[in-house]
C-alpha cells in the first residue's frame, strides 16, 4: 500500500508546487529580464529564500495545529501591491524630466530615468523575497494540508518534490529571465510591466482569499 500511494503523494505534492508558484515564477522572470545581468542571480535567490520561508512557516502550523485565516492570510497581498504602487510613483519624476524641456534631453535625466526603473522593477535579493513571501497566501493554503498529513515517507516526498520544483523554477527563471527577447522586452516595458503586474497579483491574492470582507 505504500508504494502504491508513493505515485499519488508526489503527484499530490507536485501539484500544490506547480499551482502555487506559476505567479511567482512569472514575475520573478520579470524582474529579473528587467535586471542588469549581474543582479539575475541574486533576484532568482531571492526567489528560493522567498519559497523557504513560505515552506517554513507552513510546517510550523501544521506542526502545532494553528489554523491560519485564509482572509488574514490574504493581507499578504499588500505586500507584492505596496511594492508594485511604490514602483509606479517612482516613475512620476522620470516621466516629468524627461519632458521638462522643449529644447532637447534634460543633462542628467537618463540616469534619473534608470534609477527609476530600477525602483520600479526591483533588482535586489529583498525585493525579490518580499514579492515572493506576499504572492504565497496560496502556497500556506495548500502547504499546511500537505504538512498535516504526517509520516516519513510523507514529508520526504514533499521535500524531494518541492526542492526538484524550485530546481525548475531557478532555471526557468534565469534562462527565460535572460533570454534576449525577454530582456528587449522588458527594457521597453519592464518599468511599469513589472510595477503593474505586483499590483495586480496583490489584488489577486486578497481577492481569492476573501480578504476585502475584512473591511
Amino acid at each position: 500500500m505504500a508504494a502504491a500511494g508513493l505515485p499519488a503523494d508526489f503527484g499530490i505534492a507536485a501539484a500544490a508546487f506547480i499551482g502555487t508558484n506559476i505567479d511567482n515564477t512569472l514575475v520573478t522572470m520579470a524582474m529579473v529580464a528587467g535586471a542588469p545581468l549581474e543582479r539575475a542571480h541574486r533576484i532568482a535567490a531571492g526567489q528560493v529564500v522567498g519559497f523557504i520561508i513560505l515552506v517554513a512557516v507552513a510546517a510550523t502550523a501544521a506542526a502545532v495545529l494553528y489554523e491560519f485565516s485564509a482572509a488574514v492570510v490574504g493581507l499578504l497581498g499588500l505586500v507584492p501591491l505596496a511594492i508594485g504602487v511604490k514602483g509606479l510613483v517612482g516613475l512620476r519624476p522620470a516621466a516629468a524630466s524627461a519632458g521638462s524641456g522643449d529644447a532637447g534631453p534634460v543633462p542628467g535625466s537618463r540616469a534619473r530615468r534608470s534609477k527609476a526603473a530600477d525602483r520600479a522593477v526591483g533588482r535586489s535579493l529583498t525585493a525579490a523575497v518580499l514579492v515572493t513571501i506576499g504572492a504565497g497566501g496560496d502556497n500556506l493554503a495548500a502547504y499546511i494540508p500537505l504538512f498535516r498529513v504526517g509520516g516519513t515517507t510523507n514529508l520526504l516526498t514533499i521535500v524531494v518534490v518541492f526542492a526538484l520544483g524550485e530546481v525548475a523554477v531557478t532555471a526557468a527563471v534565469l534562462g527565460g529571465g535572460r533570454h534576449p527577447r525577454a530582456r528587449a522586452v522588458m527594457l521597453r516595458l519592464g518599468a511599469v510591466a513589472v510595477p503593474v503586474l505586483l499590483c495586480a497579483i496583490g489584488v489577486l491574492v486578497m481577492v481569492q482569499a476573501g480578504t476585502f470582507s475584512l473591511l
